[in-house]
């Protein structure tokens, strides 16, 4: 694996962070403030921020004044208001002394209403653009922009006429159309399926796809529909997190460009059966073929679970693209880890040692 480059950011950026709270932007803000940059975290109603090694940031209340190099301060505001909630004299100072937005904050629940996704991940983006004008902008998506489309996926603009799997798809879709319009010096990132770091699967929170990871591990969900050819595109988040500094600290580099945050290898859903496979307190699921599978089979249970939660994701089993990785090795050489059978062994353990997942049945392995 080709290692990154370890050169330090030559500046040090002002940088308004949304979404600091979430999965990705807490382990982003540890980063930035490790590269020395000075970060204002927009917040909201959850206002503490960890690392993704569980460590709470110390950050105090923002003051009307930047914060130090290697500081964090936190902003009240909300991203569904114009002007994002702001006071005039801040909405100044953010204008004045902010070089970069880094916009994370989403929501990523696939069963969320359309006005739901109108509001945050659509009109959210247009209030950030429109409230910091002038500064550059980090925008934060997600590689299944793609949609539908199966094949080798481009770093380059959505397709207008594609079809997408679900309305977070297609609001996502929707926003970096936006960003496009705005003409600004800006970067779209494109990160896939978030998975835990890859030494250790280490991952602070057990959030959307590891929900259903949960209730296929645990036997509460025993099929699913899986076409032969379909591929997952699990990617680590600390390579998420490292090519999101590395955009950062080479943004004369990327500015302009659409990155994808993504494996580079994907892995097949065979694969992920197969790690469950190795614990012998946890149940693999049987993946069917789509036309042969019937959710009206399924246990009353198991058909309310996938009704209810696997139904979202059921899309994933059945598509295989295949995302380009250029981009992001030709700014800063970084590259994916391998996303293997060894690396998904790692993120099943830490989700048992963290008591995410359950022992559901008695282990036969002998003990020592």
């Amino acid at each position: 694996m080709q290692k990154p480059s370890q050169r330090l950011a030559v500046e040090t950026v002002n940088i308004l962070l949304t979404g600091a709270t979430g999965t990705i932007g807490g382990e982003l803000t540890a980063r930035l403030l490790a590269a020395g940059h000075a970060v204002i975290a927009l917040v909201r109603k959850t206002r503490d921020i960890y690392a993704n090694d569980g460590r709470m940031l110390p950050a105090g209340d923002f003051a009307n004044v930047m914060p130090d190099v290697g500081c964090v301060s936190k902003l009240t505001g909300d991203v569904t208001l114009r002007g994002l909630g702001l006071d005039e004299a801040t909405i100044v100072l953010l204008g004045r002394q902010i070089d970069l937005v880094i916009h994370c904050a989403a929501t990523t629940d696939f069963n969320a209403s359309g006005a739901v996704y109108r509001n945050v991940n659509v009109r959210g983006v247009f209030n950030v653009l429109e409230t910091v004008p002038r500064a550059r902008f980090l925008h934060v998506s997600t590689a299944y922009v793609c949609g539908l489309k199966d094949g080798r996926i481009a770093e380059a603009p959505c397709v207008a006429d594609q079809s997408f799997a679900n309305g977070y798809e297609r609001s996502k879709a929707a926003g970096e159309a936006l960003v496009l319009a705005a003409g600004r010096r800006a970067v779209i990132a494109r990160p896939s399926i978030v998975v835990g770091a890859h030494d250790d699967g280490s991952f602070h929170r057990f959030d959307s796809f590891y929900q259903l990871f949960r209730l296929i591990a645990e036997g509460h969900i025993t099929r699913l529909p899986a076409a032969p050819e379909a591929t997952l595109d699990f990617v680590p988040i600390d390579h998420v997190v490292g090519g999101l500094t590395d955009i950062v600290g080479h943004w004369d580099k990327a500015e302009g460009k659409i990155i994808h945050l993504t494996s580079g290898a994907a892995i097949s859903p065979t694969m992920l059966a197969e790690a469950i496979g190795l614990f012998d307190q946890l149940d693999p699921p049987k993946f069917l073929a789509p036309e042969m599978f019937g959710v009206q089979e399924l246990p009353e249970l198991e058909r309310r679970l996938y009704t209810h939660v696997a139904a979202f994701y059921a899309s994933y089993f059945q598509r295989c693209p295949d995302f380009g990785t250029e981009n992001l090795r030709r700014i800063s050489g970084r590259t994916c880890p391998p996303v293997d059978l060894a690396a998904l062994e790692r993120m099943i353990e830490h989700c048992i040692k963290s008591s995410f997942i359950r022992d559901v049945r008695p282990s036969s392995k002998a003990i020592p």
